[in-house]
């Protein structure tokens, strides 16, 4: 059976989600399209074709060509309501349910609206038109064996995205965490582009895109893991016996992340902004606006920070001092479930007709 997967290329993330669907259902043939998916997540390729592209024209050849019938779409809104429309059985993922405003791009229509659950899951008005809505548990790749601890690890996930390449986040983040932590034994993980910027920005740390399971496998050897708000992430690595710092947000969801990340990480300290036109509550006035307006807003205000001197000054005293703080210790929230499995159950009812 020819399944299409995409997903939104914002940050690893979706990526990550996308990945663990994948892998967990590797009998079927996988085709892959719109936004490009940083491949190196994957131990093994497992695409047949892909078509990284989103020109109607080309998408539409694409699904002829190979004659697919079915696609899992992870938070690309855009490409869902076009695969349904081109008459493709679709199953969107959302990770995000509780973060949409009625003038966000919401994909009524797809077959399946997988909505991942979240501590204190409730049914957002935004999304209560939806004809097909499922509650799922967190979609992650399960358990990994645990190493022997280790050295830090600094994790930027969602630094790549429509808007930019987080080039002013990295430099605030990375300047601030150095002059406050150790400068040995650090290992450097994210996407391609955050390769790129510590190979020219930071040359002296290792840093490397892993594939997921070694992904984890690094976080689990940590003797502290420091770590941009991703919701994937989180709930990947919140049942580790892990010291856990979560580092400001860099786009709009992240700020709801950590809401999360407070109540669920075992061991957990947040780093915030300090600053009002960064804060979730000025945020919230925004609520007339789309996802992408508010982003682009938070990255002005990034930019804005990272060439303010007398901010950086504060701002890296902030952190030195933050670290030095006592941890949070919380009880970790189960779920009792596996996203990727009830995602899986779903995949087989649509291709029975169900």
């Amino acid at each position: 059976m020819k399944i299409l997967a995409c997903a939104v290329g914002f940050g690893l993330g979706p990526s990550g989600k996308l990945c663990s669907i994948v892998n967990y259902n590797s009998q079927y043939e996988w085709y892959a399209c719109g936004d490009e998916l940083d491949l190196s997540i994957y131990k093994k390729n497992p695409f047949i074709d892909t078509c990284w592209s989103k020109d109607e024209k080309i998408l539409e050849d694409f699904i002829k060509k190979y004659d697919i019938k079915y696609a899992i779409d992870v938070l690309d809104q855009d490409l869902a309501i076009f695969l349904k429309n081109r008459g493709l059985k679709v199953i969107y993922v959302d990770s995000l349910p509780f973060m949409w405003t009625k003038a966000d791009l919401i994909p009524y229509e797809v077959d399946y609206y997988c909505a991942q659950k979240y501590p204190g899951y409730s049914m957002n008005p935004a999304l209560e038109s939806i004809k097909n809505f499922i509650w799922v548990n967190p979609i992650t790749l399960g358990k990994v064996s645990k190493q022997t601890k280790g050295g830090i690890v600094i994790n930027f996930g969602g630094l790549h995205s429509p808007f930019g390449e987080g080039k002013e986040y990295f430099e605030i983040i990375m300047k601030a965490l150095l002059s406050a932590l150790p400068n040995k034994n650090i290992h450097i993980t994210g996407g391609k582009n955050v390769v790129k910027l510590t190979k020219k920005l930071f040359p002296k740390f290792p840093c490397a895109t892993y594939t997921h399971e070694d992904f984890l496998k690094l976080v689990s050897s940590a003797e502290l893991f420091i770590t941009s708000p991703g919701l994937t992430t989180i709930y990947e690595t919140c049942g580790m016996d892990i010291k856990t710092i979560i580092i400001p947000p860099q786009n709009l969801s992240q700020f709801y992340n950590i809401l999360i990340a407070e109540k669920i990480c075992k061991n957990v300290k947040i780093l915030e902004w300090n600053y009002n036109n960064l804060s979730l509550k000025h945020l919230k006035s925004f609520n007339d606006r789309t996802e992408e307006e508010t982003v682009k807003y938070i990255y002005e205000q990034i930019s804005n920070l990272s060439a303010d001197e007398s901010y950086m000054t504060k701002f890296k005293q902030y952190v030195s001092n933050r670290l030095k703080d006592d941890f949070v210790v919380n009880q970790v929230e189960n779920f009792n479930g596996n996203g990727v499995i009830e995602i899986s159950e779903i995949l087989c009812k649509i291709m029975k007709g169900k």
